[in-house]
């Protein structure tokens, strides 16, 4: 992303990367996410990667959460999340879902990209990271 050249080659999707402690368990930890719409009128599929040189905390029921803005720095409560997306993660170090409705991978309107998404546990933020372009 330096002036829009990058020896990174593109994988297609969005990507957020999630940097967070686990304030339950104290671990430090971060996350890839990686979303991608494969065919038409197929919900989007996550993909969860965990770094590997961090304990993971035990997640269980969690929320992913996709907000309005794009600010790390401040939380407006008052205003309904864009998307918000419970499911089941265990311990493993990558782990693959299909969410349960079809993502915007655009930006503006329902577009995710530009927007905060918060990992979340019994109600508590775990990590949290801005989506882009993957």
């Amino acid at each position: 992303m330096c002036h829009g050249h990058s020896s990174r080659q593109s994988e297609g999707g969005a990507i957020a990367i999630l940097r967070g402690q686990g304030r339950q368990s104290g671990a430090l930890f971060n996350a890839k996410i990686t979303l991608k719409n494969f065919e038409e009128d197929i919900t989007t599929q996550a993909t969860f990667l965990f770094e590997k040189t961090n304990r993971l905390p035990t997640l269980g029921a969690c929320t992913l959460v996709i907000h309005q803005d794009g600010n790390l720095n401040y939380e407006d409560t008052t205003r309904a999340p864009l998307h918000h997306i419970p499911f089941d993660l265990y311990e493993d170090q990558m782990y693959e879902i299909s969410l349960p409705a079809r993502l915007d991978l655009g930006v503006g309107g329902e577009g995710i990209i530009g927007r905060k998404m918060s990992l979340m546990n019994s109600r508590q933020v775990i990590a949290e990271g801005i989506i882009g372009w993957n």
